[in-house]
């Protein structure tokens, strides 16, 4: 894998909100090898989610803004619920907020992705994200970013593979 393919962690930091809540804040950035418009096609769709092998099936309730993903992963008999906040095709961005539940391990985790063409037929995808705290007693965020930058990883390759079919 070449350097410009992996996916970079660039900003990793810890601020607070107006509630003095901590906000564990990373973004990941990574050049796709797709063209920003298909790329975007699989990114605006947000109920779908059949190219990525980190959801067994997704339903989707409702449509557009506001709409909500529930998402189940494998062997999970729960779903992650996601709600679609914006979505802006001008600017090629989304932003979701994942909503409290049994599987959540994350508390007030809200991302927003934006896709930029990198030229040559390249997507530059950036997901910048945030949580509030963690669900399970003794898991350090840090090795929750850690995690979510990995499944970052995959998942914007999966976006790529996608994308490149369409």
């Amino acid at each position: 894998m070449s350097p410009s393919s992996a996916p970079r962690l660039i900003n990793h930091n810890h601020n607070h909100n107006q509630e003095g809540h901590t906000i564990y804040a990373f973004t990941v950035e990574k050049t796709l090898e797709a063209p920003l418009e298909q790329v975007w096609a699989v990114v605006a769709d947000f109920g779908n989610l059949d190219w990525f092998d980190g959801a067994e099936r997704v339903e989707q309730v409702g449509e557009g803004v506001g709409q909500v993903r529930r998402v189940f992963m494998p062997g999970a008999e729960q779903p992650v619920e996601e709600k679609l906040l914006a979505l802006d095709s001008d600017r090629h961005s989304i932003e979701y907020e994942v909503l409290e539940g049994a599987v959540n391990v994350m508390q007030g985790y809200r991302v927003v992705a934006s896709l930029e063409d990198a030229g040559e037929g390249k997507t530059r995808a950036r997901w910048e994200a945030g949580f509030t705290g963690i669900t399970i007693e003794g898991l350090e965020p840090e090795t929750m970013i850690a995690a979510m930058t990995d499944m970052y990883g995959g998942m914007l390759d999966a976006i790529a593979a996608e994308a490149n079919t369409r």
